[in-house]
């Protein structure tokens, strides 16, 4: 299981309750699935940078969870459907450490030792 934020705008002119509403169907999604929401962060209106379907604003909420990424593209598919989103966008969060990838290859030849011109005394540095 991977960690990933998911940011979603919400449009500004529905009531509290459906709001709410929606950021719950979100955590039911997430955690129905096996996946566990760590937070949800609400951070309230704000303005866009761009209209987006005719608004200048939007409710901004972080979706902070682990899951797999089968969570991921059920939830996004459920926000696509969703009248109430004006858009989202899921990231791979920074701190999630990859392990299943492979350390980047040397090419053949290359060693981790300090090049011999680096450690050579007449390398441009002078001694005191």
């Amino acid at each position: 299981m991977r960690q990933y934020e998911t940011l979603m705008v919400l449009n500004p002119e529905i009531p509290e309750a459906q709001t709410r509403e929606t950021i719950d169907r979100a955590k039911r999604l997430i955690e129905g699935m096996g996946g566990s929401v760590n937070q949800m962060q609400e951070w309230g209106m704000r303005e866009l940078a761009y209209s987006i379907k005719k608004f200048s604003r939007g409710y901004y909420v972080i979706a902070d969870y682990t899951a797999n990424p089968d969570v991921v593209r059920e939830l996004e598919r459920t926000l696509k459907i969703a009248d109430e989103i004006l858009r989202f966008m899921t990231v791979a969060a920074a701190n999630a450490r990859r392990t299943s990838k492979p350390a980047k290859a040397r090419k053949r030849g290359e060693s981790a030792s300090v090049p011999a011109e680096a450690s050579h005394p007449d390398s441009g540095e002078q001694g005191a």
